[in-house]
């Protein structure tokens, strides 16, 4: 199954929007969502209908910041 590309795939592919908040990174504002495994997910700001769904960890300038392992 291929990874929701918008902010209604994301609702349909069973994701639920959580809150929004600022990444403790680069200071942007995300979209926290739940995947459907019940995992926090943030994500870039979207509007409703086509607006692109695009994982906030693949913009982050800070990203290495927050990698486990």
């Amino acid at each position: 199954m291929p990874f929701p590309q918008d902010f209604d795939a994301l609702k349909l592919a069973g994701y639920r929007f959580d809150n929004h908040a600022r990444c403790r990174g680069c200071n942007a504002e995300v979209e926290w969502w739940f995947t459907p495994k019940g995992k926090k997910m943030p994500f870039n700001l979207m509007e409703k209908g086509s607006s692109p769904a695009v994982a906030h960890f693949v913009t982050c300038p800070d990203r290495d910041e927050f990698r486990r392992g």
